[in-house]
């Protein structure tokens, strides 16, 4: 039985708060909607999501759950990890 790998620790540098990846989610989100022409209210529709949570998720204001992130992420046939990728 081979040993698990302890978990790697972050850096000082690749530590996340909160509020940075709410931002980074809101500007990938919205760039993918605009990038594909898709409005807002059509893109809340065909995922599932109320208009104003996914107001809330592009202006940053709120903390989507997983479920959500999922119906966004596979409505804009994206994986997750690209909503929350960092552009920088």
């Amino acid at each position: 039985m081979a040993l698990e790998e302890p978990l790697r620790k972050t850096s000082a540098m690749e530590k996340q708060t909160i509020e940075s990846l709410r931002t980074i989610l809101a500007l990938n989100l919205k760039a993918l909607r605009t990038q594909q022409k898709v409005a807002q209210e059509a893109l809340a529709l065909e995922a599932g999501v109320h208009r104003t949570m996914l107001s809330k998720i592009e202006r940053a204001l709120t903390n989507p759950s997983l479920e959500t992130l999922v119906k966004l992420a596979n409505t804009l046939n994206v994986n997750v990890s690209e909503l929350l990728a960092n552009r920088d």
